[in-house]
């Protein structure tokens, strides 16, 4: 009789333990989060620097959304970037979206700054002004040739007027 309540008791271990991992996979996969309510917006990117789909939509640090599709415009060569905001959420006409980096390396995200107006905007509209995401090996890349161009130039002048 110990035995079977041993069993019992494991397999509820186990079944409470596959439970866990499935909620953990939701929330890290972001499969949990709602896109029913709200509304739907777009913005253009030159460069959207590794973000992806399900990637959290922020205004001043609190998640209003989430980003819903990324395409390329044929015409333009730009990343096009729907983002669904979460009903309850106003964001005004004018506001500026950017891609911004959690940490020093970590995720993507499209953050989100407040512009100006006393309207809000309203489903299908568009971010009028954006910014690309700031791409850390492009940012080496820029440092290292202006390091070599600022070095290297002048050996090479010292060297060809002492010839």
């Amino acid at each position: 009789m110990q035995s079977r309540a041993m069993e019992i008791l494991v397999g509820v271990f186990i079944c409470l333990g596959v439970a866990a991992i499935f909620i953990l996979t939701m929330r890290v996969s972001n499969f949990s989060a709602s896109t029913g309510a709200g509304y739907t917006l777009t913005a253009s990117f030159n460069d959207i620097g590794g973000l992806k789909k399900g990637a959290p939509v922020k205004m001043g640090g609190v998640q209003i959304g989430q980003v819903t599709a990324i395409n390329l415009n044929q015409k333009t060569f730009q990343a096009v970037v729907k983002v669904h905001i979460d009903k309850g959420y106003q964001i005004p006409k004018g506001s500026t979206a950017s891609i911004l980096t959690s940490g020093l390396l970590g995720s993507k995200y499209l953050g989100v700054s407040p512009g100006g107006s006393l309207k809000n905007m309203k489903n299908g509209d568009s971010f009028a002004d954006t910014q690309s995401a700031l791409v850390l090996e492009h940012l080496i890349g820029q440092f290292m040739t202006k390091m070599g161009s600022g070095s290297g130039g002048s050996q090479g002048s010292n060297s060809h007027s002492s010839n």
